[in-house]
């Protein structure tokens, strides 16, 4: 085997590392609506395609956030499957996803909305850093029911009082420092 084969193999190997860790930090951005984080995901210049919006990541970056406060108490997006074709320094992947989301009505009603889909991408590797340079999600599935939240009854004995249960807000668990100095005890 050349040095070139191996080098070749070695840069596909990592370009879709890059992407999956991309794709995963997609996910934690819009949960924890860090908005610092989206902003490395898109190229300024790509193009976002979800159906109810079209427009450039940069716009959809600030958008996101506007939407999600105004009606989404917690969200909870899970990728599965994952494909990546690299192809230089362009890709195309396919991720499976299914997202949780539990909403707001106008009445003041709340209720939760599961979403299966696929998030169709293109990304482009600029000046050695891979980003999102088009995206289009294809919703596959969905299913509605009323609120079936409740942190103070609980689930299992679980109950607020007692546990870390999720926030929207942005935390600092993967902070290099937090996580070396962590009580995990």
């Amino acid at each position: 085997m050349s040095d070139n084969s191996i080098l070749a193999r070695l840069d596909r190997l990592e370009s879709c590392e890059a992407i999956r860790t991309c794709l995963h930090q997609y996910a934690r951005a819009i949960d924890r609506r860090d908005g610092k984080l989206i902003d490395t995901i898109f190229w300024p210049d790509s193009t976002v395609e979800y159906g109810i919006y079209k427009g450039t990541g940069g716009e959809f970056s600030g958008l996101i956030h506007e939407w999600m406060d105004g009606g989404f108490k917690l969200t909870d997006h899970l990728l599965g499957n994952v494909t990546i074709t690299v192809e230089g320094d362009r890709a195309h992947s396919e991720a499976y996803l299914l997202a949780f989301h539990h909403l707001v009505r106008e009445d003041g009603t709340i209720f939760d909305w599961l979403v299966g889909g696929r998030y169709q991408d293109r990304f482009e590797r600029r000046n050695g850093e891979w980003r999102i340079a088009f995206r289009r999600l294809i919703y596959d599935w969905y299913r509605e029911w009323d609120d079936t939240r409740d942190w103070a009854v609980g689930l299992m004995g679980v109950t607020s009082e007692h546990a870390q249960t999720g926030v929207r807000a942005p935390d600092g668990w993967l902070e290099r420092d937090t996580v070396l100095n962590a009580d995990l005890s």
